[in-house]
């Protein structure tokens, strides 16, 4: 084979890892967007099908919850709380993947029109609150889940320990921004 024909077979392999590359970290995206539908549609039976079997799952003041039989029975714990009517948005994610295994960082926007208070719910318009994601991702068949999950608010009033989250295993000096 020809020296023209090695860099014609190099640029068309480096081609297809990005745009498998990029299938991935579309992918994730979408599962992560539909992960939050099934939040704010207060669909908690789903919610713990998004998670590998190993996962750990440690949202804002909860503790870790660990495996997905737990990560299930947290969010059985959160279909019995008042539906405060929120709407949540993910936003400027930054995704890489290596192999199987992927990490994201998301910022996070939770809009409410109810809040709960002792005795029943307040409505008051315009209540926002902002966190961050890290997440760990393993593709697992032909799907990607969470392996790990990280979340605290971070704005207007951050959750304790809000700027101490875990670093993520899989590294982001070559970033692939979603």
């Amino acid at each position: 084979m020809s020296t023209h024909d090695d860099v014609l077979e190099r640029r068309l392999e480096d081609t297809a890892t990005t745009l498998r590359t990029l299938r991935d970290v579309d992918a994730i995206k979408a599962m992560h967007r539909t992960y939050l539908r099934c939040l704010a549609d207060r669909d908690f039976a789903q919610m713990a099908s998004f998670f590998t079997e190993d996962a750990v799952m440690d949202l804002r003041t909860h503790g870790a919850d660990r495996g997905r039989e737990a990560i299930e029975a947290h969010f059985d714990r959160m279909a019995q709380g008042p539906d405060e009517h929120a709407t949540y948005l993910t936003t400027s994610p930054v995704i890489h993947v290596d192999g199987d295994r992927a990490s994201g960082e998301w910022t996070w926007h939770r809009h409410a029109s109810d809040f709960a208070v002792p005795g029943g719910l307040v409505r008051a318009w315009g209540p926002w609150l902002e966190g961050r994601y890290r997440c760990e991702y393993a593709r697992v068949g032909s799907r990607w889940l969470f392996s790990s999950m990280w979340f605290r608010v971070v704005l207007p009033d951050p959750d304790s320990g809000a700027d101490d989250g875990p670093a993520l295993a899989v590294s982001h000096d070559v970033r692939t921004a979603g």
